[in-house]
């Protein structure tokens, strides 16, 4: 796989995130709308649009997979949890960030770059799945 493939492919992942992550958010926001004793609550707009960015998150993620490296890519996914955890109390005003939250959101980034710098200073070996 050559550089511009892989970089298109974590392109497409860390689009995956966003919209994977906007999705939480607004699921958070539609569920608080949502009552148990009325079934009609589910089909409220957050919620429902919630879904919507998920398939397309869904949908990016395919993209992401098909351009480059699962074991490059797959771990940025995690970052969808810092993207969670910065806009949440934004949107959500009992959401709280403290020293330790950020903590663990560096932690992430930092193991993040780990695999990913891990991962390309490991020869590739040709793998025929066929």
């Amino acid at each position: 796989m050559d550089n511009r493939s892989l970089r298109t492919g974590f392109l497409w992942m860390i689009a995956c995130t966003i919209f994977t992550s906007a999705g939480q958010l607004l699921w958070k926001a539609g569920a608080l709308k949502i009552s148990f004793l009325k079934p009609l609550s589910f089909f409220n707009a957050p919620f429902i649009l919630g879904c919507v960015l998920y398939v397309i998150g869904s949908l990016l993620l395919i993209l992401a997979l098909r351009k480059g490296e699962l074991s490059i890519l797959y771990p940025v996914i995690a970052t969808s949890y810092v993207w969670v955890s910065i806009f949440a109390p934004l949107f959500f005003p009992t959401e709280t960030m403290n020293g330790w939250k950020w903590a663990g959101v560096l932690l992430i980034l930092f193991s993040v770059c780990l695999l990913g710098w891990g991962s390309s200073r490991i020869p590739k070996k040709k793998v025929d799945l066929q």
